[in-house]
């Protein structure tokens, strides 16, 4: 598997990171910003090229890791290389249709993972244009699959996608913080705070997945009547923390349907 990724960035790492760690993959990469893709081709062991066309001409499948306003200037660099390679696109709100308007009817997926990724914990929703045979699914799947959970989906939903799971990360990372917050003005301190909370994350987590336990169920085990968890509960509801929670994630669905 030949595999070659344009843009160098955060996400084009946890990509090379978590492909190395279950594939052998040949990689290929770049990116204008020529030490950042030095330091890519170091660390993920990738052979650096000089030009997008070269990416093309020596991959099978093409990863464009570039942000969303600079995918069409990379795609007109390089469609008149791609005859039957795979074209794999990660930029949020540019949709399979908008990349064949400037490459024709090529073979492209679109993919939106997360940052997870890199220690095979993400969750990535993926699609095809028409072109992709099922053989070449299989291979772009287990690509993929390799890095975390996958759902094969229309593309309508991958905005959501982006809202929920891409963006995602950013979200829980601040409900964390929030939690610790609380546990600094109670007296811990900044690192056990984290610490623990991570733990208390993880810990209800496993124990939904493994004892099969519903949201309410979790919450049903824990509060007493007249404690302090109800207590808790109640006003988290009176200042609407779950509606806001809810908003937030349905502004990022509307930005991601109107990126650029």
């Amino acid at each position: 598997m030949k595999i070659g990724i344009i843009g160098c960035g955060n996400m084009a790492s946890s990509i090379a990171h978590s492909i190395k760690q279950s594939l052998e993959p040949q990689l290929f990469c770049y990116d204008i910003d020529l030490d950042k893709a030095h330091r890519f081709s170091r660390v993920y062991g990738a052979t650096k090229v000089d030009s997008e066309m070269e990416i093309v001409n020596n991959s099978n499948i093409i990863i464009i890791a570039v942000k969303p306003k600079d995918i069409f200037d990379v795609l007109e660099k390089i469609k008149d290389g791609i005859s039957e390679k795979i074209i794999v696109s990660i930029a949020a709100g540019i949709s399979i249709s908008k990349i064949k308007e400037v490459v024709g009817d090529k073979k492209i997926v679109r993919v939106m993972p997360n940052i997870n990724i890199s220690v095979q914990k993400g969750v990535m929703g993926i699609c095809f244009s028409e072109e992709v045979t099922a053989e070449e699914k299989e291979k772009i799947l287990k690509l993929f699959k390799s890095m975390g959970e996958v759902i094969v989906t229309n593309e309508k939903y991958i905005d959501a996608i982006t809202a929920l799971f891409g963006s995602g990360p950013a979200f829980v990372a601040h409900f964390i913080e929030s939690y610790a917050d609380a546990a600094v003005k109670l007296g811990f301190s900044r690192q056990e705070s984290l610490n623990l909370i991570l733990a208390l994350f993880e810990g209800t987590v496993v124990n939904m997945k493994n004892n099969m336990l519903t949201t309410q169920q979790i919450k049903d085990m824990v509060t007493s009547p007249g404690g302090t968890t109800i207590e808790g509960l109640v006003e988290f509801e009176r200042r609407a923390v779950k509606g806001a929670i809810i908003d937030g994630i349905l502004k990022a669905y509307e930005r991601a349907k109107n990126i650029l």
